[in-house]
């Protein structure tokens, strides 16, 4: 694909103006994507009380949430790279609103289950997409910084989100935090649409099943992007799976109320704010190192948060563990941007597609064994994921298996 088919130009200047509004649109379309999925997060518990269900189960909607997202998003990078980015993540936004609100309207367990195809529809789009931009609006130092912040505001959902939502939650309930939630989310989807540079579409090209299909043939054929894929997924059972489920252990393994499990994912996420924000900035090894170390320490981390169980050492081993992921996270997708040979929408789409296969492994294999051996299984079994993703992407590569990208 050359540069003049893509939906956005690539920017060759500094950062104006309209650029860091661009970014802020970014910003706020990766809140929502994290919202999406951890909104609910503090409230199982009490949405399985109330829904007479159990906490492993409510955890099985965000499974079904995310396989959909996996496969939609197959379809999601290859249309937005060739039809525009700015109304199919407007469409996601409003997708990540109508999830909120109709969870939070959920009469019973299984209207809630049957809402996670409008949230898969939301994570296919809101979750890739604002990288794609980034990685093609912006070269250079320049890309770095905008990926940075667009991956740093996951965390956002944590800092300010998850506490706003719970002290919302603490006076009216978990139905009234997450219908609200919903409702400004559709404010929001209205500034991406104002803040994002108008599509340029390609209204002469057709895509069918097989153009599909056929935009993912130069990842089929490169070794390296796919071991990468493989390395995000494994890396995503580990820590999304804690992430997942660990509102639960710090309410129920913990004895921690909903405000202090709360507080404790505003820990999180500046962590993982600050870990975007650091490695952005620092360049001294290698990114697939830093994939393979940062990966190693979520594993320690997750092990011990789970098998410890003590909140004096588990808290500060949650903020190391997400500054770690933050590292890890950037430092894969500054990889695939400049070393994929597909389109970076369809190459960006795809890692959120790969790296929700492998959080869907992690809620579900989470679920199991928690049901089997407690949260102390969980963080056996886990962390063993990460150990193999870490070997992936530290494994050499070859001069055979460099090929050069696309310039998208």
């Amino acid at each position: 694909m050359d540069e003049a088919s893509l939906p956005y130009a690539r920017a060759t200047r500094r950062s104006s103006p309209s650029d860091g509004r661009v970014i802020a649109a970014l910003c706020v379309a990766s809140f929502l994507a994290a919202l999406n999925f951890f909104g609910t997060a503090p409230f199982y518990p009490d949405i399985a009380r109330d829904l007479n269900t159990t906490v492993p189960l409510v955890g099985q909607v965000t499974t079904m949430m995310i396989l959909i997202s996996a496969v939609v998003g197959l379809a999601a990078g290859p249309i937005a790279d060739r039809y525009g980015y700015r109304l199919m993540l407007v469409i996601g936004v409003m997708a990540v609103a109508i999830n909120l609100v109709g969870i939070g309207l959920s009469p019973s367990y299984y209207v809630m289950l049957g809402l996670s195809v409008c949230g898969g529809l939301a994570d296919a789009l809101v979750f890739g997409l604002p990288l794609a931009i980034a990685g093609i609006r912006f070269t250079g130092a320049a890309q770095k910084k905008a990926m940075g912040w667009t991956i740093g505001s996951l965390s956002s959902a944590s800092i300010i989100g998850t506490p706003i939502l719970t002290t919302v939650g603490s006076v009216t309930g978990w139905r009234g935090a997450l219908v609200g939630a919903g409702a400004v989310t559709m404010l929001a989807a209205w500034f991406v649409y104002r803040s994002l540079p108008e599509d340029h579409r390609q209204s002469n090209v057709s895509l069918r099943i097989r153009a599909i299909a056929a935009a993912y043939l130069p990842v089929i054929h490169h070794r390296p992007t796919l071991r990468m894929y493989a390395a995000g997924a494994l890396r995503a059972v580990t820590w999304i799976g804690f992430v997942t489920y660990l509102g639960a252990f710090l309410a129920e393994g913990l004895d921690l109320g909903t405000r202090q499990v709360g507080l404790v994912y505003m820990i999180l996420g500046i962590g993982y704010a600050v870990g975007s924000v650091v490695s952005a900035r620092v360049s001294i090894f290698s990114p697939r190192t830093v994939v393979a170390v940062s990966t190693l320490i979520g594993a320690i981390v997750t092990g011990v948060v789970l098998t410890v169980s003590i909140p004096s050492v588990s808290v500060p081993l949650v903020v190391f563990g997400s500054i770690a992921a933050a590292f890890a996270g950037l430092a894969l997708a500054t990889i695939l941007v400049n070393e994929s040979p597909a389109g970076t929408g369809t190459t960006m789409v795809l890692n959120g597609s790969v790296i929700n296969l492998g959080s869907a492994v992690g809620a579900l294999v989470g679920g199991i064994l928690i049901s089997a051996g407690g949260y102390t299984a969980l963080g056996i079994g886990l962390p063993l994921f990460s150990v193999a993703a870490a070997i992936l992407a530290i494994w050499p590569v070859h001069s055979r298996d460099a090929v050069q990208p696309t310039v998208a």
